[in-house]
């Protein structure tokens, strides 16, 4: 017979397998163990036992479901650092690693498992943290560059923005907080005031449109009433014409019977005499009143007409003002893009048309950004306006001259050979370096670097254009504060 002390050693080692599984279990299995040491009986014996029987057939402990769950998420966490990028060649070596072993079997394999997962999880999260902090400040670093460079387009978008003077002022207050700035947080509050002011300007544009719409259907409406009031006054006029002649038919045909019943030469002489007098009492009183009332009708046509020259005049030196400023450079009070690209189409028309030299140059502030960079942009502004305004007195009135963008400007020189155009262009490039300018204490001089060319008879706009451009180019890698001129190849 078994010996009961062996019995007893065989179940604690077997209850020990489902410690931890249920709390409850666990506390009446040292009772158990307990009681069944000191059993006195085999029918006590029995009945312990039977109870724990029922005791584990009440554990509800589903090993195999939990087990496969826990493999699966396993094996997904295994793909899913897989797929993670920029890990270290020795993680990438740890997660193969894991994924080679083999299927476990037991508890404690599936606990090694998910252990070493998780072991290669805070690796990994190490790493990605180092990362990110790397990447944080090369971000810092870009994100500086393109707020400055944000800031620069948003000034450029102001000063190149036509817009009504009410506005005006205050974009430039936008204008000179983007460029004293010290947070870049700040920037899109200043883009949204942007966006409200251009919002509020095209309503009042708007307003303004409708108004001047409504003005003038009212002035077309009088005018065609006064037109109307005219050809009834007129088909009046006819109606009453007929009248007169029906009259002067009538009188003719009285005057035929009283001839016929006339008697004597008096009596028909009489009867003569009054019907001349009435015939011409009746076209006297009808030409005074057709004088009158024409009169009438002229001098009231003649004031409409004032008046719609008037009103129309008005709008032709409105409309003539509004086109002026949109073709004005905010900053530079110079002409901007919109007015070069009209210019010089039609420059370049004349050309085409009468072969007249014609001469284009790109004219760019060498090192604009360092001074921008070094004593802020209220003195890059300053510069462009007092260079605009020195290159536009220095030029010939025949000569054109815009700011294209940013701190270059184009010029059209007509109706002079290219080497009188080479020896301008180095006078201004002679006057601008001259001129003192001084920030913070400290003296500087200002270069220009200038590219040019001469039309040609089979240039287009663009092909002159680029020719300039790339003269330009020459001469800012060839020294700066130079004139280069490019003839087609």
């Amino acid at each position: 017979m078994t010996s009961p002390i062996a019995v007893i050693t065989l179940l604690q080692q077997l209850l020990k397998r489902t410690a931890r599984q249920d709390k409850k279990f666990d506390h009446y299995q040292i009772g158990f163990l307990k009681k069944l040491r000191v059993s006195p009986s085999e029918k006590i014996t029995i009945q312990l036992l039977d109870e724990c029987t029922d005791q584990l057939n009440q554990l509800e402990i589903p090993f195999e479901d939990t087990l496969s769950e826990g493999r699966l998420i396993a094996s997904q966490s295994q793909l899913q650092l897989q797929r993670l990028p920029r890990l270290s060649e020795s993680v990438n070596n740890k997660i193969a690693q894991a994924k080679s072993v083999a299927q476990p079997y037991t508890i404690i394999e599936h606990h090694n498992e998910i252990t070493d997962i998780i072991k290669i999880y805070q690796r990994v999260v190490i790493e990605l943290s180092n990362n990110k902090k790397i990447a944080a400040s090369t971000t810092d670093s870009d994100q500086s560059s393109q707020l400055n460079d944000l800031s620069d387009e948003l000034q450029l978008l102001i000063l190149n923005m036509d817009i009504g003077d009410a506005y005006i002022k205050q974009l430039e207050a936008i204008r000179l907080k983007i460029v004293s700035a010290d947070s870049p947080l700040m920037l899109p509050q200043y883009c949204m005031s942007i966006i409200t002011i251009i919002v509020d300007s095209t309503r009042e544009e708007r307003r303004s449109s409708r108004h001047f719409l409504y003005t003038l259907n009212d002035s077309l409406t009088q005018f065609y009433l006064g037109f109307s009031n005219n050809v009834k006054h007129a088909i009046h006029a006819f109606e009453e014409q007929q009248q007169c002649v029906k009259n002067i038919q009538k009188q003719s045909s009285r005057l035929k019977k009283d001839a016929e019943n006339a008697s004597d030469m008096i009596s028909l002489r009489n009867n003569i005499f009054t019907y001349v007098e009435s015939v011409e009492q009746l076209i006297k009183d009808r030409a005074e009143d057709k004088e009158h009332k024409l009169r009438q009708q002229f001098q009231n046509m003649e004031r409409e007409i004032k008046e719609l020259q008037n009103e129309t005049q008005n709008y032709q030196n409105t409309l003539k003002l509004q086109n002026k400023q949109l073709h004005i450079d905010f900053l530079t009070k110079i002409p901007n893009r919109a007015a070069w690209s009209e210019r010089l189409q039609i420059e370049f028309t004349r050309y085409k048309r009468y072969q007249h030299p014609l001469n284009l140059a790109i004219i760019d502030i060498d090192k604009f950004k360092k001074i921008n960079d070094t004593f802020g942009h209220l003195a890059g502004d300053k510069v462009l306006n007092v260079i605009a305004q020195t290159l536009q007195k220095s030029l010939r009135n025949a000569d054109f001259i815009a700011r294209y963008g940013g701190e270059e400007f184009t010029v059209l020189l007509p109706e002079i050979t290219s080497q009188q155009m080479q020896l301008a262009l180095q006078k201004l490039c002679d006057v601008i370096k001259k001129i003192p300018f001084k920030f913070k204490k400290e003296n500087i001089s200002i270069t220009i670097s200038i590219g040019c060319c001469s039309f040609v008879e089979d240039d287009d706009i663009d092909s002159a254009f680029e020719r300039a451009d790339r003269a330009l180019y020459h001469a800012k890698n060839n020294g700066r504060g130079r004139v280069v001129y490019f003839e087609k190849e």
